[in-house]
């Protein structure tokens, strides 16, 4: 594990990322599962532990460590993302995020799979997961930003794109919901609290490359600290009967 600027870092053997962008005080213990899923799965690892959001109850008195660092600043008219408007030091976690993308290609077929690590609250729909990766549900068919018929009504000026297969995110949300629904009567979402369609969401840094990216929004329960160790194995079981990771 190499300490960095704004948390810590580890180069993996798999075609998996796993990334934790609100692990300094923001998102409870999704550091703990973050490290979890990258060891279950070789994973090269990106967790910013230092840096923390506006709405964080210490950022009127740490105004020097305030910084989203999954709200990045895309600029629609340049097309392209303005560091200089952030704190450089989510500059080189993008950096680094980009960087073991890069070589997890060498695993696989040459797409990286970069997981965004998140927390959520617990709600009254039950869902313990939520995955956004660009698209909601809309008439019973996934629908994101593009096109007509597959243009989700709700989707305004958000313009990123589908981070992964429709498929692929079916299967996932099957797999996982299949364990939770029997252990917890939990369910999976996919994009009901964030469908990550923002070009400033995280996931969409990845637009234009041939990896798949995407968030998991984990519940408060399932981030409990005698339930780390469970959510860490259903996810990293979960990805790796959908993505079939190729080691060398």
């Amino acid at each position: 594990m190499i300490q960095t600027n704004y948390g810590l870092r580890s180069k993996g053997s798999s075609r998996f990322v796993v990334v934790a962008p609100h692990a300094a005080g923001d998102d409870l213990r999704t550091k703990e599962i973050a490290e979890e899923i990258a060891r279950q799965l070789n994973a090269s690892l990106v967790v910013n532990n230092k840096y923390i959001k506006p709405s964080n109850s210490n950022a009127e008195a740490k105004p020097h460590l305030v910084e989203d660092f999954n709200k990045l600043s895309w600029s629609s008219g340049q097309q392209k993302y303005l560091w200089s408007k952030k704190h450089p030091h989510m500059k080189e976690f993008y950096d680094h995020v980009k960087e073991f993308a890069e070589h997890a290609r060498s695993y696989g077929d040459g797409r990286a799979i970069v997981v965004y690590i998140h927390g959520a609250g617990d709600n009254s729909e039950k869902i313990g997961i939520d995955i956004g990766f660009g698209a909601k549900y809309h008439q019973g068919r996934l629908k994101g930003t593009q096109g007509r018929s597959d243009r989700h009504p709700a989707a305004g000026n958000n313009t990123g794109v589908l981070r992964a297969n429709r498929e692929d995110i079916e299967k996932l949300k099957q797999t996982l919901e299949e364990r939770l629904s029997d252990d917890h009567n939990l369910k999976v979402g996919v994009g009901e609290n964030f469908a990550a369609w923002s070009r400033q969401d995280g996931v969409q840094y990845h637009a234009g490359t041939s990896d798949h990216s995407f968030q998991l929004e984990i519940s408060s329960f399932l981030r409990k600290d005698a339930n780390t160790k469970y959510t860490a194995k259903l996810i990293a079981d979960a990805l790796k009967a959908i993505y079939e990771p190729v080691e060398h």
